[in-house]
């Protein structure tokens, strides 16, 4: 392994440069360690020292226990204190690596001290002190004196060995500090040198990544989809365009948003709507580029920067909201769009946006309304079909409403259900009047005609884009939740909620209606009937959904519903 990593060092070149690294870190590491320890030893002889002063103030605390009251207390209290420093101060010579038969010397002498300064202490607290030891005063004394001379060799001894390793420290750290010298200046000639061979090497590494920062900055501004430049590169343009200097000719600016573009992804995929993208982006570009620039804000937002003239303006306008409309078979791409004019309708980039975006959102709202003419066009044909399926389609729409806003769905979700619920019957034109009305059971051919109608429905609201959200809802809305509904055998979650919603809510139309073939149900019967296909035929939370919910009644030819009180 070793070896291995020699050779990788060998081949990268830089096998030289890490040895004096590491050369230089380890003197560095040596030289710290040599201090420490010196630092060690010289506290260790001062500590020594200390030991010292405490075994003389030990030798003379027992003598002063007579005298003035408290003496006694003091004297003890300072004979304890210097018994535990020095026991400390032993073990701590230890730990400093003295000699062990030293510390054992020093430690058998301070136990047999320590009776002596006993006998002593107590002697002093009797009558007459000290003095009335008599003749085995001077034998005592010479006793004190003979042990804290023993105790004070070793603790000589340990001051000595102290001050050696000390003075042995000292000349390592020197010889240490040399070398470190030595190895930073080796190692600053070999990086000068070799900086110096590099420089041409480096100079040119400079220069590609000069050039590289500037292909980042170009892909940071290009949307990597289209190619077209993207928002970042929107807001430099336009925040330098504000900038310049006013001339006859204002800024326009322009926002984009494409129209049936969600469908067309999810029918034909990411790739499709990837590569549609791309088609129309090319083509805005291409719409914009007399007078401006094309720009791809994300998703299916495009904008328009351009200096021009009203005059152009309206022509502009209407070429590159041109380039971003495409049609096919079975689907139709449109867009919604809102300008201003900078500076006179706003002054800064901020307002400027702000008011595009605005005003777009208001074209799409306004292109909206036509979805409300559209629905009320293919209604009208309906009716003028059969009187009766136009009654029924307004009440599974009323009450389709009422179950999506029960089941907790956005505004603009109950809006779609709604609107789908209105529509789900509308291929129903495309099938002849005998068999919708006709007294009796259907044979199989004439339920193969009926089973077209979500299809032919699809394919009718699918033309008008306006009206394209809701064509997977009409082509799902007779599909049954054990995958033996039509057109297209879902099951379950597969089945769009939307269109569980409207086949519950066409079941119980359908049977609390007249029919040619049979009478009708009343409310509860349907209701029951609804919870016992719950699961199998319908799904059993929108049927709960649609029985909670507070009025479910006909009156005067009309079903109304609204959603239960909280």
């Amino acid at each position: 392994m070793a070896a291995q990593i020699v050779l990788h060092l060998l081949r990268a070149k830089l096998l030289a440069p890490v040895m004096v690294l590491v050369l230089t870190v380890g003197a560095i590491a040596a030289v710290w360690l040599l201090v420490d320890r010196a630092s060690s030893s010289n506290g260790a002889e001062v500590q020594a020292g200390s030991l010292k002063l405490t075994l003389a103030n030990l030798g003379d605390a027992p003598f002063r226990a007579e005298g003035a009251p408290g003496a006694a207390a003091a004297a003890g209290a300072a004979i304890r204190a210097d018994e535990q420093l020095l026991s400390r101060g032993l073990a701590n010579g230890s730990q400093a690596g003295a000699p062990g038969v030293l510390l054992a010397d020093g430690r058998e002498s301070l136990i047999a001290l320590v009776p002596v300064i006993q006998s002593i202490y107590v002697a002093a607290q009797q009558k007459g002190g000290v003095a009335a030891l008599g003749r085995g005063l001077p034998e005592l004394v010479a006793l004190l004196t003979n042990r804290l001379a023993a105790v004070n060799g070793v603790l000589g001894e340990l001051s000595r060995a102290d001050a050696a390793r000390a003075t042995g420290a000292r000349n390592q750290i020197k010889l240490g500090a040399a070398a470190v010298m030595l190895l930073l200046v080796a190692a600053f000639a070999f990086f000068y040198f070799r900086s110096i061979s590099a420089k041409e090497t480096v100079e040119r590494l400079a220069e590609e990544k000069q050039a590289l920062l500037g292909e980042s900055r170009v892909e940071a501004r290009t949307d990597a989809l289209t190619d077209l430049p993207n928002r970042r590169a929107l807001g430099v343009d336009l925040t330098r365009s504000i900038a310049e200097p006013p001339g006859p000719q204002e800024l326009l600016l322009a926002m984009f948003d494409l129209d049936g573009f969600k469908q067309y992804n999810d029918t034909f995929g990411h790739a499709a709507g990837d590569a549609l993208l791309r088609r129309l982006g090319g083509r805005l570009s291409v719409a914009a580029a007399t007078v401006g620039s094309a720009y791809r804000l994300g998703g299916d937002e495009f904008c328009l920067l351009a200096r021009c003239n009203p005059d152009i303006a309206e022509k502009l306008l209407g070429d590159t909201t041109e380039a971003l409309q495409a049609s096919g078979e079975g689907w139709q791409i449109s867009c919604s769009r809102g300008a201003v004019w900078i500076p006179s309708e706003a002054a800064t980039e901020t307002q400027a946006l702000a008011l595009a975006d605005e005003r777009m959102y208001a074209h799409k709202t306004s292109r909206a309304s036509a979805s409300r003419q559209a629905t009320d066009a293919l209604l009208q044909v309906i009716t003028e079909q059969n009187a009766c399926l136009d009654e029924h389609v307004e009440r599974v729409s009323e009450l389709a409403g009422a179950v999506a806003e029960a089941l907790g769905e956005p505004e603009h979700e109950v809006w779609r259900v709604r609107l789908a619920g209105r529509l789900h019957d509308v291929g129903k034109t495309a099938i002849p009047a005998a068999i919708l009305e006709k007294p009796g059971p259907l044979n199989e051919r004439e339920w193969a005609f009926v089973r077209r109608h979500p299809v032919i429905g699809e394919r009718i609201v699918a033309v008008a884009p306006a009206l394209a959200s809701t064509a997977e809802l009409i082509r799902s809305s007779h599909e049954r939740i054990d995958g033996q509904g039509y057109p297209d055998g879902l099951a379950g979650q597969d089945i769009p909620l939307g269109s569980r919603i409207i086949a519950v809510c066409d079941a119980f139309d359908a049977m609390t209606s007249e029919r040619p073939y049979r009478g009708r149900t009343d409310v509860a019967g349907a209701i029951a009937e609804l919870r016992r296909h719950a699961g199998s035929q319908f799904d059993a939370d929108v049927v709960d959904a649609f029985c909670g919910l507070s009025t479910l009644q006909r009156g005067e030819g009309e079903l109304h519903a609204t959603a239960a009180a909280a």
